[in-house]
């Protein structure tokens, strides 16, 4: 076929984007596959849907060529015949070495578009893969030959001897402990996905709900996310000319006393009402379009919760612990640039939960709690913010420890006087753990200073709150879209700068009379408590000088942390499109972006977080809430 008709690259990326939905099936069904270990009866639709995946790999994979993944698909495809058709008793042994024929199947696929390396030992898996195949097909041989009749020789034919079924049991024995020794890289466990499972018992979808999102499927198109990327740009252009002709029509209405007594007055007037009302029309109009593309791009953060249960399991089983993942609010929607970027955050969470959180089943019996450690994965919306708790049941955070580790790095001196906030921030420093030991999983420091970096980022926050001995919530709150955003209006040093809204508590003019100053750092206390002062004039260096009746506070809040941001004047809330700074100009901080405003002028972008984190870190409102208590 020629080359222009024929796109490889196109067809490999669509290959991989099916086998990723397909995979995701196979995971999820080896868990609920898993529950029948041992029993005397399996889900005879669980076998199918997972033959019915793998044959399908196998066929992709063939017709592109891809010899490895099509041998290793049509291998497991094998396994998965012999359970359908009841051939081999479904042991733990055999879902392990199942699990891992999936991983090694996800890493050959993506090793393809270069997301991974070919993991090592693919052939020797393979090959004890084909030969415990084999061992059932021949033992299934044996008992349906026992069955039958010879009648030339007028006899029925035995079954195995005791010693040819001792002989078997310790084939597949061997095999299955060769899995084993064959384990994967560690970085396969973080990419491994499967399905939420909650613990009510509606923790899969029934086979019934996945047929018909299947059918729904053939409903749906594939596209590009930079084609969205660039109609979301689109839109926000139009946002902008919006915000212009209203504005235009606006000043229009005001210079028509000008014209009163003149003869264009007839003129300007009908023309000017047109105009406001075209421009009400096109801000309708842009809503709804806005609203049809952000929803376009809205998917479901299950795509992202999906991967934790199958990673649970393995990390469990690691640290030779119990624990379950409970899931709710998988189908809560989230902007898909924002879905794809906190999947790291949530995975070092989810990990620490298992690693320092939930005790071993001994510490957990003698504490009065269920052997079974409970980790908690919830998502749902308030407001334009989508909140994602990751919460355990296990020993809470020892701030004594914390506080003593701190101490001992550095971090904090011992005559430092910290609230029990403080002190739980202490674990976002980079490199601190309270690990005793380093293991594959964690110990390293390396995990929740990333969390913090990776949320801020994504202009969300980031919370924590812990009780010793019952448990441990995060909070993490992020915006439901990063590119178009309600932002307040505030004029400092004749400029106009854009205050995110969902960042903003209240905002207020105060009298100069009530601000005090504490360490050389202003403070006011606004409903009994002490809120430190922030200058955007002297922070960014703009040369403004201070009012001497009064100052125009935004509270803004930042890890449950009032801050007064001091401002000129307030000029109103509007919808502004984000859009990021050249990388000739570079970082900036206290900056997140830039906007260009209706009458055409731009308005850079407060990043709060930053903003009153690096003026925490230069001690210019440091401590000042605490000190003026």
């Amino acid at each position: 076929m020629s080359e222009e008709f024929f796109d490889r690259e196109e067809f490999v990326q669509y290959f991989k984007d099916e086998t990723d939905e397909l995979l995701q099936t196979v995971d999820s069904s080896l868990l609920q596959l898993e529950k029948y270990v041992d029993a005397d009866d399996i889900d005879a639709e669980i076998v199918n849907e997972l033959f019915r995946a793998m044959h399908t790999i196998k066929g992709s994979a063939g017709m592109l060529g891809f010899t490895e993944v099509q041998e290793l698909a049509h291998r497991l495809e094998s396994v998965f015949d012999l359970l359908r058709k009841d051939r081999m008793p479904l042991s733990q042994q055999s879902i392990d070495l199942l699990f891992e024929g999936c991983d090694i199947l996800t890493a050959l696929i993506r090793a393809l578009t270069g997301e991974a390396i070919v993991p090592e030992g693919v052939d020797g898996y393979m090959e004890r893969l084909e030969s415990f195949s084999s061992l059932y097909e021949t033992a299934a041989a044996i008992v349906a030959g026992g069955a039958e009749r010879h009648e030339d020789q007028g006899e029925e034919r035995l079954d195995a001897t005791t010693e040819e079924i001792a002989a078997f049991e310790a084939d597949v024995a061997r095999l299955l402990a060769g899995s084993e020794s064959g384990k994967l890289p560690a970085e396969l466990l973080a990419t491994a996905a499967d399905a939420p499972q909650p613990a009510d018992g509606a923790a899969h979808p029934t086979h019934q709900a996945r047929q018909e999102q299947r059918r729904n499927l053939s409903q749906t198109i594939r596209v590009d996310i930079e084609r969205l990327d660039a109609l979301l740009s689109l839109v926000g252009e139009l946002v902008i000319n919006r915000t212009r002709i209203s504005d235009i029509a606006a000043t229009l209405a005001r210079s028509l006393s000008d014209f009163k007594d003149t003869p264009a007055c007839g003129v300007i007037e009908p023309l000017t009402k047109d105009l406001a009302d075209s421009a009400g029309l096109l801000a309708r109009t842009t809503n709804e379009i806005q609203e049809g593309i952000m929803k376009v791009r809205m998917v479901p953060i299950g795509q992202v919760f999906e991967r934790f249960p199958r990673m649970v399991r393995d990390l469990s089983k690691a640290r030779k612990k119990e624990v379950r993942l409970e899931i709710r609010g998988a189908e809560t929607d989230l902007d898909k640039t924002v879905v794809d970027e906190i999947g790291e955050p949530l995975m070092h969470l989810i990990r620490n939960c298992v690693d320092h959180g939930i005790e071993e089943a001994e510490e957990r019996l003698g504490l009065g709690k269920p052997e079974v450690g409970t980790i908690r994965l919830n998502a749902y919306h308030e407001g334009n913010q989508i909140i994602i708790e990751v919460g355990d049941d296990g020993r809470g955070i020892n701030l004594a420890r914390v506080r003593e580790k701190g101490i001992r790095q550095g971090l904090v001196s011992e005559s430092d006087k910290l609230t029990d906030r403080e002190i739980m921030e202490l674990i976002f420093q980079p490199g601190f753990s309270t690990a005793e030991k380093v293991t594959d999983i964690s110990g390293r420091g390396v995990g929740m200073d990333v969390v913090k970096k990776n949320i801020a980022r994504l202009k969300g926050i980031f919370d924590i709150d812990s009780t010793e001995g019952v448990g441990t919530i995060f909070t993490i709150k992020l915006p439901l879209t990063l590119a178009i955003i309600q932002a307040l209006l505030v004029r400092v040093g004749g400029e106009l700068y854009s205050i995110p809204l969902d960042s903003v508590i209240e905002s207020q003019r105060v009298e100069m009379s009530e601000v005090r100053t504490v360490h050389g750092n202003e403070v006011i206390t606004l409903r009994g408590a002490v809120v430190p002062l922030l200058r955007i004039g002297e922070f960014f260096g703009l040369g403004t000088t201070r009012d001497p009746e009064k100052v125009m506070i935004v509270i803004v809040n930042m890890q449950g942390r009032q801050v007064g941001i001091v401002v000129d004047s307030f000029q109103g809330e509007q919808e502004i499109v984000i859009k990021p700074l050249s990388d000739v100009i570079g970082r900036i901080s206290g900056i997140s972006g830039a906007t260009i405003l209706g009458n055409g002028s731009i308005s850079l972008i407060i990043d709060v977080h930053s903003l009153v984190g690096d003026a925490y870190a230069s001690g210019r409102v440091a401590r000042a809430e605490y000190s003026a208590v």
